[in-house]
Parts: structure tokens; C-alpha cells; sequence
């Protein structure tokens, strides 16, 4: 392991020229520091220090874009358990484009890093988050998978996780935080469902009891268009009122006549039941017309008779205090 490790970053740094997607050239100082971060990293994965050796080969690969280098550190994440992460440093390896010049160290890279990712993927489990409750369907829900945001395209479908245990949380603005731990082991599919609580609403406003009012003098009484008003509404409504009534009654009367003239309620034009028809229809209008008139003119009246302001009630000044959720106001009246 140790002569292969070595003999494959030995050929891919010391390899001049350009390596990565649209790298830029990578000149002797980078590839000496890439170099030695690698034979660090080698080191450290020898003494099953994986987490050291993962970070030193992602620095040597920032350096020096190598298929080589990529798939150490997916096989440094695999030891440690994070396959999302080991899954994406293959596919980095695989993906690097390989020219003719390219040293066979390269290819065999990329070829085991195929190989191995076909191998981890199985492996890597799944699970889907749901979120349900009063606030599920809010624009301003929040989602955290330990710590991590979750982006809203990924709740209710299947996706990737490291296995172990893990912390959904959920929250709208003003709302509770809930929590959901489950656990998930290597090829495992999981569904996970978390309840959110709607925000809380608005505390309502409180009125704290006013300062003492200040009695103002008295002013004297004002004049008011509302009282005329009424009664000549009032009286309008009236006349309406019995206009309707009068015509309503000798409706009925001429009603009754044309009844009594036209057999089998067929009248003869010219004949006199046709002329107590016609009165009929008249005065039905006439009775309609009333009432509406009246009705209008008695609601008007008692309206204006009830808005009309008092002159017997003194004006009083006073001052007071609003508590809302928002602020504090100070309310009066002078």
C-alpha cells in the first residue's frame, strides 16, 4: 500500500503542465508544497488518522487538481463514515479530463475511483424529511439538518445522508423550534416527519388606565342640520307610508272588480273589467312606490334623530397611554 500510494503521487505531482477542470499552470512551488502535503496525508492515512489525512490531501488537490489526490481523500471520508462527501471527492477523480500525455498513475485513478463509487453508492443511505403541522405549508419555514440548512427542494423526496445520528429542526418566524433525532445505519431507507407550530399571534393591545381627565369649560350649544332633518324625512316617510296603504286598498278593491267582470279571468278589450285591470296595475304601483318612500324617509329620519349631537354634553379633555405589540403610543382628547 505504501509503495503504491507513493509511486502514484510521486508521478501525478511531479506531472508539469495544467490538471483539473480549466486549472491554472500550477508552478514548482505549488506542486513541492502539494507534494509534501500528500506524503503527509499518506502518512496519516497509514496510522489510520483519517480525518488529518482527509484534510491534507483536499489542501494538496487545491494545490494540484490530480485524480490521484481526489481519490485519497474519498477514501480518507469513506473510513471516516461521511459517503455523501466520499461519494463527491470520487466523482471528482473520475471526472478529471485526462489527456494523452496524461502518466498512467492518472488513469488508474480514475478507473479506481469508478470502481469504488459504484461500490459506495449502495451504501449510502437515504431518507426523506416531511414536515407537517399548522406552519408546513409557510414561506418563512426554516429547516436544519444538524445545523445545515435544508433548501425547501429537498423536503419530501429522497435524499442522501451519512449514516449515524442525526437533528432535524424546524421554525417559523415566532414560532417554537421543533426537533426531531433519528437515526440511520449504511444502506438504510428512512422516513423522518417533523411538526411545526404556526407562529404565536400578535399579543392585542393593551390600554393602561388614562391619566385624569381635565374638565374642560363648557362651550356653548352649536346649532344642527341632523334635527330638521329628521323630521322632514320622518315626514316624507310618512306620507310614502300612507300614500302606500290608500293605493294598496283600492288596489284590492279594483282587483276584486275585474275579478267579478272578467269570467274565467279573461277580460274583452274595451269592456269595463279591462278598465278595473288597469286601475288595478296603477295603484299597485302607485301602493309599491309609497311604501319604498316611506320606509326610506322613516329610516333617514330616526338616523339623522339619533346622530344628532347633544348639547348637554360637555366636552372633556383627557390623556392616556397605548401599549401594543409594536411600540407605545400616547392617545387624547382636547
Amino acid at each position: 500500500m505504501r509503495l503504491g500510494i507513493s509511486l502514484a503521487l510521486c508521478l501525478a505531482l511531479f506531472a508539469p503542465g495544467r490538471h483539473g477542470h480549466g486549472a491554472e499552470p500550477v508552478d514548482d512551488s505549488e506542486r513541492n508544497a502539494a507534494r509534501n502535503l500528500a506524503e503527509q496525508g499518506r502518512g496519516a492515512f497509514e496510522k489510520g488518522d483519517f480525518e488529518r489525512s482527509r484534510d491534507l490531501f483536499h489542501r494538496a488537490y487545491a494545490l494540484v487538481q490530480a485524480p490521484t489526490l481526489a481519490l485519497y481523500e474519498a477514501r480518507s471520508l469513506a473510513k471516516l463514515g461521511r459517503l455523501v462527501e466520499s461519494e463527491e471527492a470520487y466523482l471528482r477523480a473520475v471526472r478529471t479530463p485526462l489527456g494523452a500525455a496524461s502518466p498512467e498513475a492518472f488513469r488508474k485513478a480514475v478507473r479506481e475511483a469508478e470502481s469504488e463509487a459504484q461500490q459506495l453508492g449502495p451504501r449510502v443511505p437515504k431518507v426523506i424529511v416531511m414536515v407537517v403541522g399548522p406552519g408546513a405549508e409557510l414561506p418563512e419555514l426554516g429547516v436544519t439538518i444538524d445545523g445545515e440548512r435544508l433548501k425547501a427542494a429537498l423536503i419530501g423526496v429522497e435524499m442522501p445522508v451519512n449514516p449515524g445520528s442525526h437533528r432535524l429542526q424546524a421554525q417559523v418566524p415566532g414560532g417554537e423550534v421543533s426537533s426531531a433525532d433519528f437515526a440511520i445505519a449504511e444502506r438504510e431507507r428512512k422516513t423522518v416527519e417533523i411538526r411545526v407550530a404556526a407562529p404565536a399571534s400578535a399579543p392585542p393591545v393593551v390600554a393602561l388606565r388614562p391619566a385624569p381627565e381635565l374638565q374642560a369649560p363648557p362651550e356653548p350649544p352649536r346649532s344642527s342640520w341632523h334635527r330638521p332633518a329628521a323630521f322632514a324625512a320622518g315626514g316624507l316617510g310618512l306620507v310614502g307610508l300612507g300614500t302606500g296603504i290608500v293605493a294598496g286598498v283600492m288596489a284590492v278593491s279594483k282587483h276584486a272588480d275585474a275579478e267579478e267582470q272578467c269570467p274565467n279571468r279573461v277580460c274583452v278589450t274595451g269592456s269595463q273589467g279591462e278598465d278595473s285591470l288597469d286601475s288595478f296595475r296603477s295603484l299597485r304601483t302607485v301602493s309599491t312606490v309609497g311604501y319604498i318612500v316611506g320606509a326610506v324617509g322613516v329610516a333617514a329620519g330616526v338616523t339623522f334623530f339619533l346622530t344628532a349631537p347633544s348639547s348637554r354634553s360637555p366636552h372633556r379633555a383627557g390623556v392616556g397611554i397605548l401599549l401594543g405589540a409594536n411600540g407605545a403610543a400616547l392617545t387624547g382628547a382636547f
